[in-house]
């Protein structure tokens, strides 16, 4: 059934646990219209094991799958060895559960606790399913963890508590707290037995957990640091681990030894590119004029060092950005590099300074800053400290190692912006690294050398791939040899466009199947909407930038069949959702989706050649991250037994790596589909 919020009306994406426009818990209103909610497909749930005395392995709950005890011993003995497992395995071969099996089977005789960490919350709550499973037959007790932005009753969804780097809602709650203040928190531990007991029984998911806390009037984010003391399994997103602060005091909160910690990494395919996102900052133009106007407010100015006074300090720097933005970028160029130390060498000649004295200069600023958040605490105001921020930010730039981060100077609708990309995220994630014992599992993983090579993972780290266990003839994968969305071959052939417009018409109109054409960007999406709005004869609906737009034209997609849906590769749409049964049955991916040039790929790719030799840094990347999209593409059609489905890639550079996206050459798409489609039902012939 489809759900909106009943506070505000919007209508709510699959698994979210609260609202997107207001944020508040979600307590949707169903409507009677079938949707994205509720849906069903044969074969999609496994079969429960009836007592514990007949389970195939000590934590799998269910009648196993082929392959799947497998999957478990080899995860199981890389444990107990003390080994990292990376793991690529196919749809169906149940990722959440064997994971969860394994790591149970090896800790639970140690004493050992299991991280889960994902990237979604929906992922987290696929978490609590397989546990209430297995609960059913062995003692077993998991919780889901939020930040306290997202569940603290008083502050969630406040203006500047998202993101919040300078920990003002840490102080806010810890100040209430202290001065009795917080409704919430007067009776987290008279209330702990009996949340306790409610989780035990039911696992609930985020959502569920919050609204049932604030039901008894109580904090979830509180209680939830109370209930993961006594937890077998604590799910979080990846940034309890990654980011150092959050993990420090997370794991200070589950009351255990760092060796006594089991991680599991769902979804491992994203874990490089969170750690660089977790590790990369900016200082924009905004940021500078904000801590100037909180300046502005202060009684006096504040003398940093010496001769060195706050308000010329925000003003050159502010003056920094405008002139290297003048000097180094133009009309179309929208990104320069900057030389080590070059903003700071601007500073040190201005002020007569040293690094070291820039560095005294940025302490007393962070402490100007801090004052001002400690104001705004024992005012109880809501609001967050752009000096402290700035502060922050300036430490950051002066030491993040040349070797790991490229600074530049970019430029966006929002302005001019000092850009710090991280790299090489070995740095981020050093504590995953030294774990003697950590779960790395993906269904889009291969090459799995290039992702262990990237983390820096031990030698001694057991990688294997597991297919899946469905039929292999429920799905095909072609790609045309004739066609190309390579750009200097589309200016060279002007005609190459306009046949490929032609072949996504021809292939979704001789099948009356759900179908998704994916482009690699709006642009190319953009362009070729005109023909394929006029020559496709079926209903059509269009990602937008408009996020409720998208999500409505998502619903009547799915709740509808033999409509086209179009959308972009690496978004929510070709990664993060499922369409089982015959809610999608063919795919057409538009291109390659190679990473695009910029200062920061081209860094990369250096860095990688120097490393490993001339080439391999494309390969890595490049070209790696886009067969996984297309994989995680291709993937959004088989996700139940029954279910079946086509992909065609129009681009015959896909031939590059047909070996991994298991697809053979073709030129006639018309005659490839129908012969795909024949007998089941589903074949046009007009």
């Amino acid at each position: 059934m489809v759900e909106f919020c009943r506070y505000c009306g919007t209508l709510l994406f699959p698994g979210a646990d609260r609202c997107t426009q207001c944020y508040r818990p979600n307590e949707g209103l169903k409507s009677n219209q079938m949707g994205l909610f509720e849906i069903s497909a044969k074969g999609s749930e496994p079969k429960l094991v009836s007592d514990k005395d007949h389970m195939a392995a000590p934590y799998l709950p269910y009648e196993p799958r082929e392959g799947q005890l497998e999957i478990i011993s080899d995860i199981r003995d890389a444990l107990d060895q003390g080994r990292h497992a990376v793991i690529e395995s196919g749809t169906g071969t149940g990722k959440t559960i064997v994971s969860l099996a394994s790591a149970l089977e090896h800790s639970i005789p140690r004493g050992k606790r299991i991280i889960y960490m994902s990237r979604t919350i929906t992922q987290s709550d696929q978490v609590m399913k397989e546990l209430r499973a297995i609960s059913k037959l062995r003692p077993v007790f998991g919780v889901t963890i939020l930040g306290r932005n997202k569940s603290c009753p008083q502050f969630r969804g406040a203006p500047g508590m998202e993101g919040d780097g300078s920990g003002l809602l840490a102080r806010m709650c810890e100040d209430s707290k202290a001065k009795n203040r917080c409704p919430y928190f007067r009776g987290v531990k008279d209330r702990l037995s009996e949340v306790e007991s409610y989780c035990r029984k039911n696992f609930p998911q985020s959502n569920d957990l919050d609204d049932y806390c604030i039901k008894l009037g109580v904090c979830p984010y509180e209680m939830r640091k109370l209930l993961m003391k006594g937890a077998d399994v604590i799910a979080v997103p990846y940034v309890h681990i990654l980011s150092e602060d959050i993990r420090t005091n997370f794991i200070k909160n589950m009351d255990v030894d760092e060796d006594h910690i089991l991680l599991i990494i769902d979804e491992a395919h994203n874990l490089i590119d969170s750690a660089r996102s977790q590790g990369s900052f900016r200082i924009t133009i905004s940021d500078v004029s904000n801590a100037i106007d909180e300046a502005s407010t202060m009684k006096s100015d504040v003398y940093l060092y010496e001769d060195v006074r706050l308000s010329k300090l925000l003003e050159f720097l502010k003056g920094i950005i405008r002139a290297m933005a003048n000097e180094k970028l133009g009309l179309k160029n929208k990104e320069a590099l900057l030389k080590p130390g070059e903003v700071e060498d601007r500073i040190f000649s201005k002020f007569n300074i040293t690094r070291a004295n820039l560095s005294i200069a940025l302490d007393e600023m962070t402490t100007l800053g801090e004052d001002r958040v400690k104001k705004l605490v024992d005012n109880e105001e809501v609001g967050e400290s752009h000096i402290l921020n700035l502060a922050i930010s300036l430490k950051k730039w002066m030491m993040t190692p040349d070797d790991s981060y490229i600074r530049s100077i970019k430029v966006d609708e929002d302005g001019e912006f000092l850009s710090a990309s991280c790299i090489d995220p070995r740095d981020v994630t050093y504590f995953i690294r030294r774990q003697k014992g950590v779960i790395h599992m993906s269904g889009t993983l291969r090459p799995l050398d290039q992702y262990i090579r990237t983390l820096g993972l031990p030698k001694d780290t057991f990688s294997n791939t597991y297919p899946s266990p469905f039929p292999k003839e429920n799905r095909r994968t072609i790609y045309l040899t004739d066609v190309t969305m390579r750009q200097e071959d589309l200016k060279k052939y002007p005609y190459m466009k306009n046949n490929i417009e032609r072949r996504i018409v021809k292939a979704v109109n001789s099948a009356s199947v759900n179908s998704m054409v994916m482009f690699t960007s709006y642009d190319k999406m953009k362009d070729m909407r005109p023909i394929l709005d006029r020559d496709i004869r079926k209903p059509k609906y269009w990602e937008t930038y408009d996020k409720f737009k998208t999500k409505q034209a998502l619903e009547r997609f799915r709740s509808g069949r033999d409509g086209v849906f179009f959308c972009v590769m690496g978004g929510s749409i070709a990664e993060g959702m499922d369409f089982p049964g015959d809610q999608l049955n063919l795919v057409i991916i538009v291109g390659v989706p190679y990473a695009p040039p910029n200062l920061e790929n081209n860094a990369m790719m250096t860095m990688f050649n120097s490393k490993y030799g001339d080439g391999v840094g494309f390969r890595f990347v490049s070209e790696v991250p886009a067969i996984r999209k297309m994989k995680q593409a291709i993937g959004r059609l088989i996700r139940t037994e029954s279910d079946y489905g086509m992909a065609i890639i129009m681009d015959q550079r896909a031939g590059r790596f047909a070996k991994d996206l298991d697809a053979v050459p073709a030129t006639d798409v018309v005659k490839e589909v129908k012969e795909f489609f024949l007998g089941r039902g589903s074949l046009r012939y007009d």
